[in-house]
């Protein structure tokens, strides 16, 4: 879209504003000249330009663009806090795990004593007993660590199949699938 303009002071009737003429492909309108925005002098050390003021109501390539702006930052706004959601539900995740290892880890193993002098037969069982049940006691721990690490990774893999799933269609969905007519709506919007 090709606009050339050009520009004429007002018509003397009260209002000291330039206006200009634009060719817009064939199509000639007059519209008010746009003001530059200047700085304030006590502002221009600031280099703080002066809010601008709303358009006019005839300007709308102007109106144009600040709804493109403006739904522009509603989008990045919606991928912001979908993304903050989404990583608040991982740092969630990843404290439960570490929770769950912090209080399941098995205490560390440290090197055996040499083996006293033998002691009697009785005893021997009992230590062997209580060497299984610490044994046993660790690889439940482990066994529940495991499972939990099973159900992270679960919840996980629904996560991206969710997304993976979302994409599909959103591309499935596509006006270009449809009719002609439906696709050159959708583009006209």
């Amino acid at each position: 879209m090709a606009v050339t303009s050009a520009s004429y002071l007002g018509d003397g009737d009260g209002d000291d504003g330039e206006w200009e003429i634009c060719n817009d492909d064939g199509f000639v309108y007059k519209r008010r000249r746009r003001r530059r925005l200047l700085l304030r002098p006590s502002a221009a050390a600031d280099d703080n330009p002066r809010p601008r003021p709303p358009p006019p109501p005839g300007d709308a390539e102007a109106e144009l663009r600040r709804r493109r702006r403006a739904r522009r930052r509603l989008c990045l706004l919606g991928l912001r806090d979908k993304y903050r959601n989404e990583l608040d539900q991982w740092e969630s995740l990843a404290s439960a795990l570490l929770r769950l290892s912090s209080s399941a880890a098995p205490p560390s193993p440290s090197p055996l004593p040499p083996p006293p002098p033998p002691p009697k037969a009785a005893e021997e069982a009992g230590a062997r007993r209580l060497l299984v049940d610490d044994l046993l006691s660790q690889v439940e721990a482990q066994e529940a660590i495991l499972r939990k690490l099973s159900e992270v990774c679960d919840y996980a893999e629904s996560l991206c199949k969710k997304r993976e799933e979302s994409l599909a269609e959103s591309l499935i969905e596509l006006p270009i699938w449809g009719s002609p007519h439906s696709l050159m709506a959708s583009l006209s919007d």
